[in-house]
């Protein structure tokens, strides 16, 4: 499965986490499709699986910047 087939899974378009560099995507067997932020992970500020549309948020990196 394509990175784009698992960006189209999503229930809700992503926002800015479709441009960013710490998105984790991923697909249950039953075919629901989630993504986790890996920044998350050191930094405090920010919600492991944020709420989507994402409009704003503290810790955006540009992917592949």
């Amino acid at each position: 499965m394509s990175e784009a087939d698992l960006w189209d899974g999503l229930a809700v378009p992503p926002g800015l986490c479709r441009w960013c560099a710490h998105p984790s995507l991923n697909r249950t067997r039953h075919g629901v499709t989630y993504m986790r932020c890996t920044r998350s992970s050191w930094d405090e500020r920010l919600p492991r699986y944020p709420g989507l549309p994402v409009v704003e948020c503290v810790g955006f990196e540009q992917a592949g910047g």
